[in-house]
């Protein structure tokens, strides 16, 4: 799991809400898949803890997280 601690200046200014809403700093969410070119990033997903649905589903980079807990801990 990761925490987000950062978001790049205006990454997320003209994008399209397909879920609830963006990621705001603070969000705790789970790392669904690795990218590595051309830039690493992690697709990330944030979803309530009491229903499970998916609050939003974005790429982030590494600079903007912070690891929370890893997998099975």
């Amino acid at each position: 799991m990761v925490r987000v601690i950062t978001i790049r200046a205006s990454r997320f200014m003209h994008s399209h809400i397909s879920y609830a809403r963006l990621p705001v700093v603070g969000d705790i969410g789970t790392i669904i898949e690795v990218y590595t070119n051309p830039e690493s990033a992690f697709e990330v997903e944030c979803s309530e803890p009491d229903t499970g649905i998916t609050v939003w589903l974005e790429a982030m980079y590494p600079d903007e997280l912070e690891l929370v807990q890893k997998a099975g801990q």
